[in-house]
């Protein structure tokens, strides 16, 4: 009678556990900014600069998507005007982190590098996670202490658009990048 008692109590336990689902990465906020200002740019080729803006867009439009079928909420920032990329960038991290409603930043760049041993373009996607942090303690008393978000890098996924040894376009398809990138900052919150 205990054995079935034991068996039977082992099973529910079991099946409320298989059940229970737990997303730790339901409603944390997330900031994708691309864009102008970031990209490689050319002086005098406005159908380059295009190019890159479009794939750059293109690309944190679609890695916001699937992180949001992933749980998360994201914020879009597209770059429009290199001059004043930095100024406006640095005032929406500002406001996300100085309410806490930013748990990372995802940024995209999409670089042509050229010297004497390479010659490509690629899409660079380098994840930040927040870290909160005490400043202004007084060590003595404990006070005018005030918590502040510190963005710390994760780490890079790389794209190459342009392969450099054929000096043909990827044909790897972008969604693959999009979803590697996505589970990699996925893990990155868990």
């Amino acid at each position: 009678m205990f054995r079935k008692l034991l068996i039977v109590s082992f099973i529910v336990i079991m099946a409320g556990c298989a059940n229970h689902k737990n997303n730790t990465v339901e409603g944390k906020k997330l900031l994708i900014i691309a864009g102008e200002g970031l990209n490689t740019t050319y002086e005098n080729n406005p159908a380059a600069n295009g190019f890159l803006f479009e794939v750059g867009k293109t690309f944190a439009t679609d890695l916001g998507l699937q992180l949001e079928e992933l749980g998360f909420d994201s914020y879009l920032f597209i770059s429009k005007d290199s001059a004043t990329y930095k100024q406006e960038y640095q005032r929406a991290v500002n406001r996300l982190m100085t309410d806490e409603t930013i748990d990372g930043v995802a940024e995209i760049k999409v670089l042509h590098t050229k010297n004497d041993k390479i010659n490509e373009i690629a899409l660079y996607a380098t994840y930040f996670t927040t870290d909160l942090m005490v400043k202004g303690c007084d060590l003595r008393t404990s006070k005018n202490c005030y918590s502040v978000k510190e963005l710390d890098k994760a780490g890079d996924n790389i794209y190459q658009i342009v392969d450099q040894a054929t000096e043909q376009f990827n044909t790897t398809p972008v969604s693959e990048m999009v979803m590697d990138t996505a589970l990699f900052i996925y893990r990155a919150e868990l």
